[in-house]
């Protein structure tokens, strides 16, 4: 990846502030910019109450790598693939 001048010194200063590599740093940046869509209709009660916890906890704006935001994306992650398995199981 090619980034301009200066951005990865900035990259490195905020990765040493926030004790962790660029790239767990970089990682953290983008998924805190783009987090996992949310299916439009979900079934499963399951996925729903895990993407309103993660909801919930997006919006008190936890720090980026902090233990909640790490949270929040892995609420994100197994409702996602609880709903992509039921999608499989319902063909």
């Amino acid at each position: 990846m090619r980034l301009p001048d200066g951005l990865r010194d900035r990259i490195r200063l905020a990765a040493e502030a926030n004790h962790r590599s660029m790239n767990a740093e970089v990682v953290a940046l983008l998924e805190e910019n783009y987090p996992a869509p949310v299916p439009e209709k979900l079934e499963d009660p399951a996925a729903r109450l895990l993407f309103w916890l993660a909801k919930r906890i997006r919006r008190r704006s936890p720090k980026p790598g902090s233990p909640r935001d790490k949270q929040a994306a892995l609420y994100e992650r197994i409702a996602g693939d609880i709903s992509e398995r039921m999608k499989d199981i319902g063909e």
